[in-house]
């Protein structure tokens, strides 16, 4: 079985503990060692951010209408809808959050990858 993450142990697991996260190994190979993505990993990566980008979108979207839903509400609500509302606003973010990060890591590791090949003379114009 290939579990893409680890729990941590020392804190209270959350939505963002079962998020995958970009393989270290892949960021050492590029940051530590000045290597270079292959066309698979290139490909993942790309398709990291772009999953990224799909799930933030809907996510924002319904965080703004909860927003002009509550600025809006004509009858008053309750103290507890308040309470649960942020704690889902909380949690979304930190989903948000955490995909953000992904998809930076994902990016820093293309640009680094890209980088690499052309100080190795793979591409660019002088090469």
């Amino acid at each position: 079985m290939n579990i893409p993450f680890q729990f941590n142990k020392d804190k209270v697991l959350d939505i963002t503990d079962l998020l995958p996260t970009i393989p270290l190994d892949l960021l050492a190979k590029v940051g530590c060692y000045g290597g270079e993505v292959s066309k698979e990993e290139e490909d993942f990566l790309k398709s990291a951010g772009r999953a990224v980008e799909n799930a933030n979108q809907p996510v924002l979207k319904g965080l703004s209408a909860i927003g002009v839903l509550l600025a809006n509400a004509n009858e008053e609500i309750p103290l507890e809808t308040f309470n649960d509302v942020g704690w889902l606003i909380q949690s979304l973010s930190d989903q948000v959050l955490a995909l953000s990060n992904m998809q930076g890591f994902a990016e820093s590791i293309l640009e680094a990858s890209n980088k690499n090949k052309i100080l190795k003379g793979n591409g660019g114009l002088m090469s």
